[in-house]
């Protein structure tokens, strides 16, 4: 388990990265990052993006279910937002909520540790360094 300290504007927070990997891509088009923040502070934290110097762009997405021609289908979509509630989990995961990384800069190998910045809503950052793993 790690351990960082958010510094924000008002108040510092104290958010845990529990867990994270990126996806070994096949291609430089597009990959995913997956990882479980903790919030032990008292107030929720938004996670608005992050952005990774690897990569072009990074967007949050979330996963759906909808009904179309009678039949559920899944999808992804960007998000504005995802919280960590106060003394609780924000677990990014395949199927759920996760990072989408397009138009890598570089081809990433398996093993390699990636630094990526998460943004939160109060303006702070948070620098994280994750595996890439083929799961």
């Amino acid at each position: 388990m790690v351990l960082f300290l958010l510094l924000g504007f008002a108040l510092a927070q104290e958010v845990r990265v529990v867990e994270g990997w990126v996806r070994y891509p096949a291609t430089l088009a597009v990959t995913a990052a997956y990882l479980t923040l903790e919030n032990l502070g008292d107030a929720p934290l938004r996670l608005v993006g992050a952005e990774a110097a690897w990569a072009e762009r990074v967007e949050l997405h979330g996963t759906f279910h909808q009904e179309k021609d009678g039949k559920m289908v899944m999808g992804m979509r960007p998000v504005d937002f995802a919280e960590v509630p106060p003394k609780g989990r924000l677990v990014l995961k395949p199927g759920g909520y996760h990072l989408m990384l397009f138009n890598l800069r570089r081809p990433l190998k398996l093993g390699e540790r990636v630094e990526l910045v998460l943004k939160f809503q109060n303006g702070t950052q948070l620098k994280v360094r994750l595996p890439v793993e083929e799961r």
